[in-house]
């Protein structure tokens, strides 16, 4: 049995999507009660991974773990950390973590949290020869909502609308997953930066948008307080980590290499174009 964490969030959803096409059993928590309609799962759990009972009880149910940390939580490192403990305590098989995109930026504070479990990990790995694998995704392209933009006319953004930020689609890091977790060992103590395409900006998102739909949408600024108090976000950490990539995005924007996802994949990653395609006939 496949736990994964987080599962009810946009990656969750389609993590477990992939790994249940594959044929596997799967697992899935999270603290959002949605996690139990989750399609083709053995078992859905609800509840809060600050509870070390609870990630035990989780542990002694499954054989292998996809770990993707809770969004902007002020206790992510130490949630991380105890995920690798337990994994190793309970002789999980292989341990996948879902980190991110150059976790040593220390400008972006969900990154330095996750570079901080990468690390814990790497050095469990090497004391106890625990089997893992860490999975660094860009930014996902299901930020880039085609439908809210085709019902709006607008992509209202809290960075720079001239910034470019790289961009990977949801799927291919499930794809990924599925190859690591059917074949641990040729991936044990591998670490993949996960990028799907070149840099693009908002500007330039919206153009691709405009090209395929026949639309004028554009794209719009807004100052991340105000969007934080739109979306009604009153947690400090998370509304801080939001500050925090509002400035770098705005500043030095996201980018990568897409040749090890190629790779992985075997085939090309999906691009920006087929993504809006997708989810624009769905």
């Amino acid at each position: 049995m496949i736990l994964v964490t987080s599962a009810a969030g946009n990656t969750g959803r389609i993590m477990v999507q992939k790994l249940v096409e594959a044929g596997l059993d799967v697992l899935a928590t999270d603290i959002n009660p949605k996690v139990k309609d989750l399609p083709g799962i053995k078992k859905a759990v609800v509840g809060d991974l600050t509870d070390l009972s609870f990630i035990d009880a989780l542990m002694q149910e499954a054989s292998k773990v996809v770990y993707i940390p809770p969004l902007f939580s002020a206790e992510e490192a130490l949630i991380g950390q105890r995920m690798v403990d337990k994994a190793i305590e309970h002789k999980i098989e292989h341990f996948v973590f879902i980190s991110v995109i150059h976790p040593i930026l220390t400008s972006l504070l969900q990154h330095t949290a996750k570079r901080d479990v990468e690390e814990y990990l790497i050095v469990k790995g090497m004391e106890t020869q625990c089997s893992y694998t860490i999975l660094q995704p860009m930014h996902y392209m299901h930020n880039f909502n085609p439908k809210m933009v085709a019902e709006t006319g607008a992509y209202r953004i809290f960075y720079d609308v001239d910034s470019k930020v790289g961009y990977v689609a949801t799927e291919d890091v499930g794809e990924v997953a599925v190859k690591v977790l059917t074949d641990p060992a040729k991936h044990n103590k591998a670490t993949y930066e996960l990028v799907g395409t070149e840099a693009y900006s908002p500007n330039v998102l919206v153009k691709m948008f405009n090209r395929i739909t026949g639309k004028n949408a554009v794209s719009v600024y807004i100052d991340v307080e105000d969007f934080l108090n739109q979306i009604q976000a009153n947690d400090l950490f998370f509304r801080e980590g939001f500050k925090h990539l509002a400035h770098s995005y705005s500043t030095w924007g996201l980018d990568g290499n897409p040749n090890v996802l190629t790779w992985l994949l075997g085939h090309e990653p999906t691009s920006f174009e087929e993504y809006l395609n997708k989810n624009l006939n769905t």
